[in-house]
């Protein structure tokens, strides 16, 4: 098979990440780790497993996170986010709320709608409060079609400044 692109799957968390390492205001407390995991798709290799990259960090921590955000295909030009279902509800709640804050209640949907095998499954597995801020409704998912003309900076940054109104408010 050929390779996808991957400009909403994969580089649009890695964008908002990235601003957010350069634009993280200093008045927030306490340590961030910005963490970019590899081998979280298996593109439907035989014998590989899902989530590999997330499960090899969690079981090498030295120290547990208080929380944890994923962020995955969160660019998408009609960028409709909805509650994961296996994401811990009060940190669903919190980030929900910093968006409904900032006037982004039609982006973020305060309603829960899938239940998804991702990055956040092994924090949450080992205690740890994690969420899966994703956009699982997306045409272009796991085909050549996910392309750079299908990501919008305007999702970009509502997720960027969602993040960061939380981190503010929630320290």
């Amino acid at each position: 098979q050929l390779p996808v692109q991957g400009a909403n799957d994969g580089a649009s968390g890695v964008a908002v990440l990235l601003e957010l390492a350069r634009t993280l205001p200093p008045k927030i407390s306490g340590q961030i780790w910005l963490v970019f995991f590899d081998a979280e798709d298996q593109g439907r290799l035989e014998g590989w497993e899902w989530i590999l990259g997330s499960q090899i960090f969690v079981e090498n921590l030295t120290m547990k996170p208080d929380r944890v955000v994923i962020l995955d295909m969160i660019g998408d030009k009609d960028l409709q986010i909805y509650r994961e279902k296996g994401s811990n509800p009060i940190l669903t709640d919190q980030l929900w709320q910093a968006a409904a804050d900032l006037g982004y209640s039609q982006v973020f949907i305060n309603q829960n709608k899938y239940s998804i095998l991702d990055d956040h499954i092994p924090f949450i597995e080992s205690g740890i409060p994690a969420v899966d801020v994703i956009d699982f409704d997306y045409p272009w998912w796991h085909t050549r079609s996910d392309t750079a003309d299908k990501v919008s900076k305007e999702s970009l940054e509502i997720v960027g400044r969602t993040i960061t109104h939380w981190l503010e408010s929630n320290p």
